[in-house]
């Protein structure tokens, strides 16, 4: 086994509104190391984002100099940092380049934003979810029909590459 794979190179985390979920991941993409807790957005709020997720990192071994990509309510106007929605449709590519960077912190910390579709007869968010798209390995090329199962499942239609709509 090589041994670079076994070194993580960035920190994943989805937050939530109950519940907080975080994987250390190699260059690769495979999962190194995952905790899970009840540290969603409620708490965090009382307790401090910054002090919850340090924790964490550290009780999974991420390096102290480790980037953090952070998807879902963390970047709601009630969450650490509120990261705008970007509208549909919009490339895929696009959603990760809005990623907004936490200010003072040590390290490395971006929260994704999350999408709106602002149609008068069909509005609808998503937050969090969106990230599930850049990680499905979709074709650049054609239509693609996407269920996302959960607590709000969503139906995302990606034409080339970008999302074009999506429905809760």
């Amino acid at each position: 086994m090589n041994s670079a794979s076994n070194v993580p190179s960035v920190a994943a985390v989805d937050w939530g509104t109950t519940r907080l979920r975080v994987w250390l991941v190699d260059e690769a993409g495979k999962i190194l190391a995952e905790r899970r807790g009840d540290d969603g957005l409620i708490t965090a709020q009382a307790a401090g984002f910054s002090i919850i997720l340090e924790g964490h990192l550290a009780a999974i071994g991420a390096p102290e100099a480790m980037p953090v990509i952070i998807c879902g309510m963390a970047g709601s106007r009630q969450g650490w940092l509120e990261a705008p929605y970007v509208t549909v449709p919009a490339p895929i590519g696009a959603i990760l380049a809005g990623a907004a960077r936490v200010p003072g912190q040590r390290r490395d910390i971006r929260i994704v934003p999350g999408l709106a579709q602002r149609q008068a007869d069909a509005p609808d968010v998503m937050r969090g979810e969106e990230t599930q798209l850049a990680g499905a390995g979709l074709p650049a090329k054609g239509r693609h029909l996407v269920c996302m199962p959960g607590t709000h499942s969503k139906w995302v239609l990606v034409e080339d590459g970008a999302v074009a709509g999506f429905g809760t």
